[in-house]
């Protein structure tokens, strides 16, 4: 007899909250196992093939048909008779039904930083007594915002393959509405059990004054010649003036078309 399966779609309440979502059953009968052992009978029911429809018992790690961030955890059987065996299929339901889960830690870091709340180069100027004026670069200890966003998503892509090619990097235009090169991309980390669905989690650091880096021309002794604070820009609009530069010092890569599921 051939294999037979049929779902019990009049199932009593199929669908539980749990304090980890929603648990979501499925149950199956297959028939046409009085050609396997005994022993084998309920290995063959969890992994059964309709010989009609071609229709496979849902495994482990599978997506639900109606709800792919519902994800099959156990496959159970049931012996229902020599020849038929109920299988049920138990999906976890995260408590977060979108698309994707995005988690936001933030902090304040003590950073030392050259300019002030304006963004005009902190210098101090001293002049000795018949002596010429020297002017220093100062050391202002500042906090900053030390964030990390997260995002996690039930996806075909390989987590490996994605690492290697974005992390380190930073976003090259305008990424979720904030400005170019203040996201940098941290490794993307995922676990897979088949080796088609992957877990991934994509997290990035921000950085609210970009990830460039400023260098300015110093004398031996220090201090910087007359005139080059004055013409720093730091707004962006310009790269680089006489005595000093900004530097890029991450590669770049449009996060809008690396990352499409990310808004």
């Amino acid at each position: 007899m051939a294999i037979s399966i049929k779902e019990d779609l009049l199932l009593p309440a199929p669908l539980e909250w749990t304090n980890l979502g929603y648990k979501i059953t499925r149950k199956f009968q297959v028939t046409g196992l009085a050609a396997y052992s005994p022993t084998l009978r309920p290995i063959m029911a969890a992994t059964a093939t309709d010989a009609v429809t071609g229709f496979t018992i849902p495994g482990v790690n599978t997506p639900h048909p109606d709800r792919p961030d519902a994800i099959v955890e156990s496959v159970r059987t049931l012996c229902a008779g020599a020849d038929c065996f109920d299988v049920l299929c138990q999906y976890q339901w995260s408590l977060y039904p979108s698309t994707y889960l995005k988690s936001f830690n933030a902090g304040l870091v003590q950073v030392l930083r050259h300019y002030d709340a304006g963004n005009n180069l902190a210098t101090v100027t001293y002049t000795p007594a018949g002596g010429q004026p020297q002017t220093l670069v100062a050391d202002l200890h500042r906090l900053i915002l030390n964030a990390t966003l997260s995002f996690h998503f039930l996806e075909t892509a390989d987590p490996e393959s994605l690492t290697l090619t974005y992390a380190g990097m930073v976003n090259s235009a305008s990424w979720r509405n904030y400005p170019p090169r203040t996201w940098l991309c941290l490794p993307i980390s995922g676990s897979t059990q088949d080796g088609i669905w992957y877990r991934n989690t994509y997290s990035f650091a921000y950085n609210p004054e970009t990830w460039d880096q400023y260098a300015v021309f110093k004398n031996d002794d220090g201090t910087i010649p007359t005139g080059i604070a004055a013409s720093i820009v730091t707004d962006g609009s310009v790269t680089s003036g006489n005595g000093w530069s900004r530097f890029v010092v991450f590669p770049q890569a449009d996060f809008n078309q690396a990352f499409p599921n990310i808004k």
